[in-house]
């Protein structure tokens, strides 16, 4: 994964767990658990469903929400025409056979009771529930990495079947929150989804969101909407490496995406596969979002295809600046003396790198990249993911309270082994 030296990690607000399901029949024994989230500042959720299993002689416990992950930083909504795929059942005729359900186990040492009055200390399985999507009849499933980080045992139930059916990690890429699987033993003629081209998709096309949400009995939820927005961006942080990760170019709906339905497709109005289901928008604070969920394109799950292929923890090479700092906040610009009042403030420069040879200093403020506003760090960091290793980019910069235009040709971002 990519070292994130060019920016400082943000303070993040934890939200509620979810509770349990309202109704349905009882927990599994052999694998309880309850729902949990990825959760969301402001914005948004990556939705998987994770719960605890209690061992040591306890057969169950509910547990609330392990393995959060706070997602931050999103443009206002745009505004669309409301549309609505015609042929549902014609989309779910061929798009489910092809949605399996995720269910990937690990294991912690607890002495501690999870029990209000003492007893029953000692292993605690986690399960983390999500999506997933068969794309060759051999039995490979993408999902997102977070579904399956850090998991010791991953199951896969194809759907129409109650069987669980071991899988394995082939290869998985944290900073895109994207992971291929192997489904061990597959018959061969397994169906397959069909990708579209996320490049085609317009705001206002009508979209059918398919997963697992909440866990719940009885097989996947199916909920319809449109394309909100375009090209979004977001910040997260990444629960088993606590390493912050940046996802670009997302597609935004309005079709409802709750936990669980992480790595669970995204079609649209011909049942092809336009993005996977990662995150969702949820309350944070006085903000209250509704309707806002987070898809990965299509094209970027197939253009990492053929790396995920070659098995292991894989990154693609990153655009890399070498600046650390944070945003331009009151008391960042009154102890400095700054003349703007947001963008992105360097604190330091890494030696060596595109941004000292470029002339970027310590205290200078970036206000815009390539003619776009800078109005934070967040912002300039989902710039730079757009742009990849030789690219030349221009920095409006202030220096005090001189005004300057610096040019830098991006290097590629040291990586590092998960």
């Amino acid at each position: 994964m990519d070292s994130m030296t060019d920016h400082d990690a943000p303070t993040f607000e934890w939200l509620p767990p979810s509770p349990p399901p309202p109704s349905g029949p009882p927990p599994d024994p052999a694998r309880a658990g309850t729902p949990g989230r990825r959760t969301v500042l402001v914005v948004a959720v990556v939705a998987a469903v994770v719960g605890a299993g209690v061992g040591a002689g306890v057969s169950q416990a509910f547990g609330g929400g392990s393995g959060q992950t706070v997602v931050e930083n999103f443009s206002p909504n745009s505004s669309v025409v409301n549309e609505r795929p015609a042929d549902i059942q014609g989309i779910l005729a061929k798009v489910l056979p092809s949605v399996v359900t995720i269910a990937a186990f690990s294991t912690s040492s607890s002495g501690a009771s999870p029990f209000p009055f003492g007893g029953g200390g000692g292993a605690v399985q986690q399960e983390s529930q999500g999506t997933g999507m068969i794309i060759t009849p051999g039995g490979e499933v993408v999902t997102n990495n977070h579904v399956v980080s850090g998991a010791s045992r991953i199951t896969v139930t194809i759907h129409g079947s109650t069987r669980a059916l071991t899988a394995t990690v082939v290869g998985a890429d944290p900073s895109d929150d994207v992971a291929l699987l192997q489904i061990q033993g597959a018959s061969g003629n397994l169906p397959t989804v069909s990708f579209g081209r996320s490049a085609q998709v317009k705001v206002g096309d009508g979209v059918v969101a398919i997963g697992n949400a909440l866990g719940l009995h009885g097989g996947p939820t199916v909920t319809a909407g449109i394309i909100s927005a375009e090209d979004r961006g977001l910040t997260a942080q990444d629960p088993s490496t606590q390493q912050q990760i940046t996802l670009t170019n997302m597609l935004q709906t309005d079709a409802a995406i709750n936990p669980g339905n992480s790595g669970g497709p995204l079609v649209n109005s011909s049942g092809q596969v336009i993005g996977m289901n990662s995150d969702e928008a949820t309350n944070a604070g006085d903000a209250t979002a509704q309707n806002i969920g987070f898809a990965i394109p299509s094209d970027k799950i197939t253009s990492l295809l053929p790396l995920l292929r070659k098995g292991g923890t894989v990154s693609p090479a990153r655009a890399y600046m070498g600046v650390e700092g944070g945003d331009v906040t009151p008391q960042v610009q009154a102890e400095f003396n700054l003349v703007p009042s947001q963008g992105a403030f360097v604190q330091q420069v890494v030696s060596g790198t595109p941004a000292q040879s470029g002339g970027i200093q310590a205290g200078d403020v970036i206000v815009s990249l390539d003619g776009n506003p800078v109005n934070s760090w967040d912002d300039l960091t989902i710039a730079l993911r757009s742009h990849k290793p030789g690219d030349k980019i221009t920095l409006g910069v202030y220096r005090g309270s001189r005004q300057l235009t610096v040019s830098v040709t991006l290097g590629t971002a040291p990586t590092t082994t998960q």
